[in-house]
């Protein structure tokens, strides 16, 4: 994360020193390609993990379905709620990429907010939740009580996903 920072930081002051001694535009150049390299770097990022949060969601509504539309099997959504554990494994490293609102509004609709990076323990933190509470899931199907296994579902939707979701992820983007 900090490496970004770092790295803006160095070319800002570089423009800067080349402005008072006359280099400017060899300056700029070099200065424009470091930026789209990291841009380049941010925006794979960014899509890598757009790509992870939907398929953490297409597991999330396989349990959906199977609970309230009876579609699918309870081994189905028990295997998919073991994904959405195995997923949530990866969001740490996933976001661990800095990129500006702008570069992630560049990649498509972006809800990704500021915050995940300004308090990474929380957010880090966050995703430790939804891997537990999806395992407890995994525990509530294993155990074949329905009952169970809609307040493990209810707990993992509100406390795993939404724990996150509402600290971390913004309004809808149309």
């Amino acid at each position: 994360m900090k490496r970004n920072t770092l790295l803006a930081a160095a070319g800002a002051a570089a423009v800067a020193a080349a402005v008072a001694f006359g280099a400017t535009p060899l300056v700029q150049a070099s200065e424009s390609a470091r930026v789209q390299l990291a841009s380049a770097e941010q925006m794979a990022a960014v899509k890598e993990r757009q790509e992870l949060m939907k398929s953490i969601g297409g597991n999330m509504k396989a349990i959906v379905d199977f609970l309230k539309e009876s579609k699918g099997t309870a081994a189905e959504a028990q295997a998919a709620a073991a994904k959405i554990g195995e997923l949530s494994q990866k969001i740490p490293a996933a976001f661990e990429t800095e990129a500006t609102l702008d570069e992630m509004d560049a990649v498509g609709k972006n809800r990704g907010k500021p915050e995940i990076w300004l308090n990474w323990e929380g957010f880090t933190e966050n995703a430790k939740n939804l891997e537990a509470k999806s395992a407890a899931l995994v525990a509530a199907f294993e155990g074949g009580d329905s009952g169970a296994i809609q307040t493990a579902f209810g707990d993992m939707g509100k406390n795993g996903c939404g724990g996150c979701h509402d600290d971390f992820r913004g309004p809808k983007v149309e």
